[in-house]
């Protein structure tokens, strides 16, 4: 009966690259109100420019752009294109820092806002002094936020200095 069954006739059917899973954001909110609670009113979450949210994105991310994100509801980052988008009122150190993040945690691997991003976001806020590894991670862990700490210290721009883990 199968004779002639050819895989080529359903070539149409196989994906050569199949789309990755989509992986479920399960602390997005969860984060966001831990970002206005606790990071928000940080003395060091400063407003800034769009040359000043450039050069501190690049300080971090030597090749990322930055879009002025006037005309959008809200901030973003794609890693995939290493860009971020930054309307007027997003343009904090804190928000900055969060998508910067974004640049660097593959989102096709690794929730949106999973352990590993919240890592990278420690080690950035942590650089810029909005508070030290320890602090941060008090702070998640009453928030019931996941971290990963082996992500804390992944880029070569974060030290362990303030950290005692």
């Amino acid at each position: 009966m199968f004779d002639n069954f050819n895989l080529e006739l359903f070539g149409h059917l196989m994906l050569s690259n199949p789309p990755s899973p989509i992986l479920r954001d399960f602390q997005r909110q969860k984060l966001y109100r831990f970002e206005e609670a606790r990071l928000q009113m940080h003395p060091s979450n400063q407003h800034l420019s769009l040359p000043e949210c450039t050069a501190l994105a690049r300080k971090y991310n030597p090749r990322i752009k930055v879009k002025d994100g006037r005309g959008r509801r809200h901030a973003g980052a794609s890693f995939q294109d290493n860009l971020i988008t930054l309307p007027r009122w997003s343009r904090q150190t804190v928000i900055v820092l969060h998508e910067i993040a974004h640049t660097l945690v593959d989102d096709r691997k690794y929730p949106h806002h999973g352990a590993e991003f919240v890592g990278v976001l420690f080690a950035l806020l942590n650089q810029e002094s909005i508070g030290t590894i320890p602090e941060l991670c008090e702070a998640a862990n009453q928030s019931k936020l996941r971290y990963d700490r082996n992500w804390i210290y992944r880029y070569p721009h974060q030290t362990r200095r303030s950290a005692r883990l």
